[in-house]
């Protein structure tokens, strides 16, 4: 799996084995449902213009990254109009970091905590396929 900035043409290998968490987890479809006045159902539906890209480890012991990875990751996801292509399983998309609430869109944890610098992380990415 490869992570392709648009903008420079740096690229970041990410492990295979982190899995599209949402793939298949939408219809693409909104809808709002208002009562009106007189009790009738006023209904709005759009078809959404992007699509939620959530890259997760599928185990514990799974997509493991080294900290200059993390490194990297994280100075690209400070940028938030950065545009990339990412490769997986044969496909291409084009995606943008997804920030939750608290402005996070890598969320990472060491696997083993060492005081000095950990060496490897497990990261969750939020991205968007616009």
């Amino acid at each position: 799996m490869r992570l392709t900035r648009l903008d420079t043409g740096a690229a970041l290998d990410l492990p295979d084995d982190l899995y599209w968490e949402d793939e298949h987890a939408r219809t693409g479809v909104r809808q709002s449902i208002t009562p009106s006045l007189g009790g009738a159902a006023l209904v709005q539906v759009a078809t959404l213009q992007y699509r939620a890209l959530t890259l997760r480890p599928w185990a514990e012991d799974a997509a493991w990254i080294d900290r200059a990875q993390l490194d990297t990751l994280s100075a690209w996801a400070a940028l938030p109009e950065l545009e990339m292509t990412l490769e997986r399983h044969g496909h291409s998309h084009q995606v943008r970091w997804r920030y939750d609430s608290d402005g996070r869109a890598i969320l990472a944890e060491p696997v083993l905590y060492a005081a000095d610098q950990t060496p490897y992380w497990r990261v969750s990415l939020m991205l968007l396929v616009v």
